[in-house]
């Protein structure tokens, strides 16, 4: 009887712990986090206030552009 249980309870637990459904979903608003800080960084630099990072990265965007 002891055995079954513990049987079960491996079972459900393990059911728990392979359930995978929402990881893909975490991705996917860590991919829009990063469009969105370099979409604002792009954002300042176009208009005149961003220095330093901001044009780093504007010039190296422009420059993958050109590269195509």
């Amino acid at each position: 009887m002891l055995n079954k249980l513990m049987i079960k309870s491996k079972e459900t637990m393990n059911q728990y712990v392979n359930n995978e459904e929402g990881a893909q979903a975490l991705e996917w608003v860590a991919l829009g986090l990063v469009v969105l800080a370099v979409m604002a960084a792009v954002a300042t630099a176009v208009e005149g206030n961003g220095d330093g990072i901001a044009s780093a990265i504007v010039d190296r965007i422009s420059q993958m552009i050109s590269d195509i």
